[in-house]
Parts: structure tokens; C-alpha cells; sequence
């Protein structure tokens, strides 16, 4: 245990700081419907419901009076399929919704810090530069008031963009992190 605490208390800070950060997504009187955040939730509600009726998904038949709205229009599929995940876990799609978000906030601390230390070569700036990564205004203003969900994650993907890049260039084989990256921000997360 000492080990893997030694080895991974970098990635620790990292969900202790993103925990942190997400505590006021715990409180109840949080507006998650305000801006995107509603069309967020119904989205993946109407998927939950395809998937339950076993219809195809791509296109949501509970939606538009009826008439069906197209499941990869504006957004695309990981922020609906991450909700659904969260629903599962804490059984309303708010509480998913929620867990989308702090996910996103984890991810997107450990991805840079992959690139960071990848380019500095030093743990401790890495970590740093993690968590400023994470605090930065834009990404909480995401988060907590414009609930950009596929903007805001896409900070997880940003990095690995960086990350293979800085792979590319370095001639290192085997490195995938620029396809993930690239091929997620394409897809408008």
C-alpha cells in the first residue's frame, strides 16, 4: 500500500483538488438546468429511454413532440453516454449530470498532468500545472454557469493533443494520445 501510495500520490492531489473543487455540485439548490445544462439532462434521459424501449438511439423518438430528434446533431455521444453511467450510479440524471462533471474536472487534471510532466520531466511541476489547468476560470465558468458540457469536456482531450504532439515530434512509437485527443474534440465530445 505504501508502494502505490508513493507512486500515485501525484495523481491523489490531483483527485483531492478536483474533489474540492466539486463540492458545490453536492448541494441541492444548484441550477444545473440553467443555459446547456437542461438540454444536457433531456438528451440523455431520451437516450436512457431508447436504449429501455430498445429502439436505435440515433435517433430519439420521445423528442420533438414525437417526431424524433437526431442523438448526434450538436453533440456527440460521450457526454450523453457518461450521464447515463452517473445515472446509474446515483439514480437520477441530475446526480449523473453531476457526476459527468467532476469526472470531466478528474480527467482533465490527469491528462494534463500526463503532458506536463511528459514535457518538464519534473512530477511536482506537473501536478502544479495540473491544477492550475483545472482552477482556470473559463474551465469552473463551464462547470458551474454556462454548463457547456461538451466544451467543458474537451479540456480532458486538449492535453492529449499536446501529449502526442509532443510524441510525434520526439519520434516515440506506440503513442496513441493524439488520435484519442484529435479524434474526441472532432466529435464535439
Amino acid at each position: 500500500m505504501k508502494e502505490w501510495l508513493k507512486k500515485s500520490k501525484y495523481i491523489l492531489i490531483i483527485f483531492i483538488i478536483s474533489t474540492i473543487i466539486s463540492i458545490p455540485l453536492f448541494r441541492k439548490d444548484l441550477d444545473v438546468y440553467f443555459d446547456d445544462g437542461i438540454q444536457h439532462i433531456t438528451r440523455a434521459y431520451a437516450t436512457y429511454i431508447s436504449i429501455q424501449n430498445g429502439e436505435n438511439p440515433e435517433v430519439l423518438t420521445s423528442l420533438a413532440n414525437e417526431f424524433g430528434y437526431s442523438w448526434d446533431l450538436f453533440y456527440g455521444s460521450f457526454s450523453t453516454i457518461l450521464i447515463i453511467i452517473g445515472k446509474l450510479i446515483t439514480s437520477t440524471f441530475i446526480g449523473g449530470y453531476k457526476f459527468t462533471l467532476f469526472i470531466g474536472m478528474l480527467l482533465s487534471g490527469i491528462t494534463m498532468y500526463m503532458f506536463a510532466n511528459k514535457l518538464t520531466k519534473s512530477k511536482p511541476t506537473g501536478v502544479l500545472i495540473a491544477i492550475l489547468y483545472i482552477l482556470m476560470p473559463y474551465h469552473l465558468n463551464d462547470m458551474y454557469i454556462r454548463n457547456a458540457l461538451g466544451e467543458f469536456l474537451s479540456y480532458i482531450f486538449i492535453p492529449l493533443v499536446f501529449l502526442g504532439l509532443y510524441n510525434l515530434f520526439k519520434k516515440e512509437k506506440g503513442d496513441i494520445s493524439l488520435c484519442i485527443g484529435a479524434v474526441r474534440i472532432n466529435n464535439h465530445t
